[in-house]
C-alpha cells in the first residue's frame, strides 16, 4: 500500500513541476517582450495560461484521490494539502501573465520598461517560482525562506516603478500617455510575487506544523 502511495505521490511532485514549467515558460516569454521588441511569443501565453488550467483541475483530481483513497496522515497529509493551495497560486501567475500578455502590444517601445525595470521584475518572480516549486519538491526550507525573503525586492522593484511612472506623467514625457498601462503592468508582476512567495509559505507549512506560515508567518530577512 505505501510503495502505491509512494508512487502517486511522486506523480503529484511530477505534475507538480510540469506545472511551474509552464508558469515559467509564460514568464520568460513576458520577458522578452517587456525588455525587447519582440513580441512574437506573446500569443503563446495564453495558450500557457489555458494549459495551467488544465493541469490546475488535474492536479487537485490526484490529491482528492490521496487524500480519499490513502488517507494520508502527518506530513503526507501536510503535503498533500499544500499542494491543493499551491497550485491555485500557480494558476493565479498564469492568468495574470495572460492579463500582461494583452496589455504589452499598446506600448509604443520596450525602451520604458526596460528603463523602470518591468523586464528585471518578470525574471525575479519567474526566479521565485521555480525555486518554491524545487522547495517543494525536495522539501527545501531553506530555499523556501529565501524564496518568501525574495518578495521585498520584487515589492520594492515596484515601489521604484510607480516611482519612475508618476515622474513621467509629472514632467510630461512623451510617453506619459503609456502610464496607466505600465502601472497596470507593474501592479500585475507585484501581485505575481505575492502568489509565488505564497507557494514557498505553503511548503513552509507543510514542512513545519508548529508555525502558521500563512496567516501568521514569522519574518524572514
Amino acid at each position: 500500500m505505501r510503495t502505491r502511495f509512494d508512487s502517486e505521490l511522486e506523480t503529484l511532485y511530477v505534475n507538480m513541476i510540469k506545472m511551474g514549467a509552464l508558469s515559467e515558460d509564460a514568464l520568460n516569454s513576458l520577458q522578452i517582450a517587456l525588455g525587447t521588441n519582440d513580441r512574437s511569443k506573446l500569443p503563446d501565453i495564453v495558450e500557457l495560461s489555458h494549459q495551467i488550467d488544465r493541469m490546475e483541475r488535474e492536479i487537485e483530481s490526484l490529491c482528492l484521490r490521496l487524500l480519499l483513497r490513502r488517507q494520508p496522515v502527518a506530513r503526507d497529509l501536510r503535503t498533500i494539502s499544500s499542494a491543493m493551495k499551491m497550485v491555485s497560486d500557480i494558476e493565479r501567475i498564469g492568468d495574470n501573465a495572460a492579463d500582461i500578455s494583452e496589455i504589452i502590444p499598446f506600448l509604443s517601445s520596450a525602451e520604458k520598461s526596460v528603463d523602470i525595470g518591468l523586464d528585471a521584475m518578470v525574471a525575479d518572480v519567474s526566479g521565485m517560482v521555480s525555486d518554491a516549486i524545487d522547495a517543494f519538491v525536495r522539501a527545501d526550507t531553506g530555499k523556501a525562506e529565501a524564496v518568501v525573503g525574495k518578495d521585498d525586492i520584487v515589492d520594492a522593484a515596484f515601489n521604484r516603478a510607480k516611482e519612475s511612472i508618476t515622474d513621467m506623467i509629472r514632467t510630461g514625457s512623451r510617453e506619459a500617455t503609456e502610464a496607466p498601462d505600465l502601472l497596470m503592468i507593474a501592479k500585475y508582476l507585484e501581485r505575481m510575487g505575492d502568489h509565488a512567495a505564497s507557494l514557498a509559505r505553503w511548503v513552509l507549512n507543510s514542512a513545519d506544523a508548529s508555525t502558521d506560515w500563512i496567516n501568521n508567518p514569522p519574518k524572514v530577512d
